[in-house]
């Protein structure tokens, strides 16, 4: 009987410590976006004990990298009056913006499958994104028709 007592209490002790380990925007997901850095949503990733929800916040930080190569690459750039890039910079950055928006709305990030949607968006944006971004146009369109069916 005392052992089952011990296992119990020492069970929930360290479960509230596993807890604890889990940064408390794994929880918040729809706050957490704009609040922390690159380098804070991988922190933030790494500490998820769900799968969907960390995968989520390394795709949010992989936007943000994507976002500011683009536009350190556009700044460059600029100096010789090309501005196509621009263009695709702001499409990839407001289909994202927008993804994020509509899944907010709804209130339903907790669910597996909003989760998985969301994650998939910011994976199939962000390859279109690259591609466009490496000259390769032809291939995204072909990708971005694809996605579309």
């Amino acid at each position: 009987m005392k052992r089952g007592l011990v296992a119990f209490i020492l069970l929930s002790v360290g479960s509230g410590v596993f807890a604890a380990d889990q940064h408390p925007a794994c929880l918040a997901l729809h706050e957490t976006e704009q609040r922390y850095t690159t380098d804070e949503l991988l922190a933030i990733g790494r500490s998820c004990r769900d799968a969907e929800v960390a995968e989520l916040f390394y795709n949010r930080a992989h936007h943000r990298q994507l976002l500011e190569k683009y536009q350190r690459f556009e700044r460059s750039l600029i100096h010789y009056g090309d501005r196509e890039h621009r263009a695709y910079i702001e499409s990839y950055r407001i289909h994202i913006g927008l993804a994020e928006a509509f899944s907010q709305s709804a209130q339903a990030l907790d669910s597996k499958l909003t989760l998985q949607r969301l994650n998939r968006i910011y994976e199939e944006s962000g390859e279109i994104a690259e591609m466009r971004f490496r000259g390769y146009d032809l291939i995204a369109d072909r990708l971005e028709r694809k996605l579309r069916l």
